[in-house]
């Protein structure tokens, strides 16, 4: 969010915090998908020497329809594949042995491209990724029932993708604005009900709660939005 405000080296830095963070809460051997725009590519080779065992492959998202560009529109966005840790990591390619063909090429529609969900996609976070994207990318290195963690959660398209993989989807998420919107589309998507683990509350009786908040003095207060959980 502050790379905007943050010098090349401080943002550097930043990243270098959080891969070592991830590296640290993931298994050994696990693989991290790293989506930066072009324009940080330094920062994050930068952060990234050190920290992670491997550099497996750069992936391009190709997109169907052109965005924002001084000279030439881009078209693209980049994924960086590191490994974490040296243990084997999960691998369901291998050149196509089990049936998935897949080259560090990726074509998806972008959300910008005219579609029946290209106002919702949109609405939902200014960068959300196609939800087919990360389906595979999901597919390409994890397990069945396996854990799949974003800590950068956004609108929570990892965790939908993870859903419809047969995973198990971790989120973790500053703005309180874009948990409600994961939480909405997993409601819808997976149907199930989020509850706020520190009083038991579903997330319509906050939200009806916190559109109606009691008077001061009233003996009630509303719980903080961290801990949300979602429960089957």
């Amino acid at each position: 969010m502050a790379s905007g405000e943050m010098t090349e080296a401080e943002f550097a830095g930043f990243l270098k915090i959080v891969f070592a963070n991830l590296a640290a809460g993931t298994v050994d051997g696990a693989i991290h998908f790293v989506a930066m725009d072009w324009r940080h590519l330094s920062e994050v080779m930068t952060a990234a020497n050190g920290t992670y065992s491997e550099f497996k492959n750069l992936c391009v998202w190709s997109k169907t329809n052109g965005g924002m560009g001084s000279l030439y529109r881009s078209q693209h966005e980049l994924f960086f594949v590191f490994k974490a840790g040296t243990a084997p990591h999960i691998n369901n390619v291998e050149l196509g042995k089990h049936g998935r063909y897949r080259t560090n090429v990726w074509s998806y529609a972008g959300a910008n491209s005219f579609g029946a969900t290209r106002d919702d996609d949109l609405g939902a976070h200014p960068t959300v990724k196609p939800v087919a994207l990360v389906k595979d990318a999901i597919l390409d290195c994890s397990h069945r029932r396996g854990i799949i963690l974003d800590a950068f959660a956004g609108s929570g398209t990892t965790l939908v993708a993870a859903h419809k993989a047969g995973r198990y989807g971790y989120g973790i998420e500053l703005d309180a604005h874009y948990c409600d919107v994961t939480l909405a589309r997993l409601t819808k998507v997976a149907r199930i009900e989020a509850v706020l683990a520190e009083t038991g509350q579903t997330f319509e009786a906050v939200a009806a709660e916190r559109a109606n908040p009691l008077p001061v003095g009233a003996g009630a207060a509303v719980a903080p939005a961290a801990g949300l959980e979602v429960v089957a």
